[in-house]
């Protein structure tokens, strides 16, 4: 869905201009761009504290390697603000990408290691562009997420090979733990989902006392 942010770290940092000045391809400049964003920490802080927001929404870089994976990621996170600011980490979850057992945990995967990542932080879950699953595929999705030992049967049933033997062997590892976070259907299409995020986020800043948030 696109946007116009209020406050843009592109204003603060170019990307060509880091390519020209360091000498370095798209790729190399967009994970130095990642990690000088530390330094304009404050302005950022600033220009935030100038909107005396309720609520604010950071979209970060969609691959992981450029910030959940890069050691300035959780500091960013949690250095915007002043004082007792409260804070969430949001995981988007690929409706297509999670039809089938073996996508749904590799997923599931990744959400854990923004979790473990961001340990400090309380996550969120959401299955993204809901609107274009049937019912019958939202459902069985988001009962994967509820119930692992569905999810493990459903891995048994569908997939082969190899990829049903490592897909089994890590949905036993989440049936251990017996929950994460839990997941939330969302789409810009209908208000619902919004308001179930919304109503997830007040739940966990003001008296969420879950052991996985």
């Amino acid at each position: 869905m696109p946007y116009i942010p209020d406050i843009d770290i592109r204003d603060f940092i170019v990307l060509d201009d880091i390519m020209e000045e360091y000498g370095l391809g798209p790729n190399g400049a967009m994970i130095l761009a990642s990690d000088l964003m530390v330094n304009y920490l404050d302005d950022l802080k600033d220009e935030i504290d100038e909107y005396n927001p309720e609520w604010i929404f950071v979209d970060t870089a969609g691959q992981l390697e450029l910030f959940a994976f890069r050691e300035t990621g959780p500091l960013i996170a949690s250095s915007l603000g002043f004082g007792s600011i409260q804070r969430a980490v949001t995981f988007l979850f690929d409706s297509n990408f999670v039809l089938r057992p073996n996508g749904f945990i590799s997923t599931l995967l990744l959400a854990a290691s923004v979790q473990f990542r961001f340990k400090n932080i309380p996550q969120i879950n959401v299955l993204s562009k809901s609107d274009i699953l049937s019912d019958d595929q939202l459902d069985m999705i988001v009962n994967w997420s509820q119930d692992f030992q569905a999810l493990e049967d459903s891995t048994n049933e569908r997939e082969a090979g190899l990829i049903r033997e490592l897909s089994m062997l890590i949905s036993e590892v989440f049936v251990q733990m017996g929950s994460t976070a839990e997941l939330i259907p969302c789409t810009v299409r209908e208000e619902e989902g919004e308001s179930m995020l919304f109503g997830y986020l007040q739940r966990i800043f003001d008296s969420d006392e879950s052991k996985f948030y």
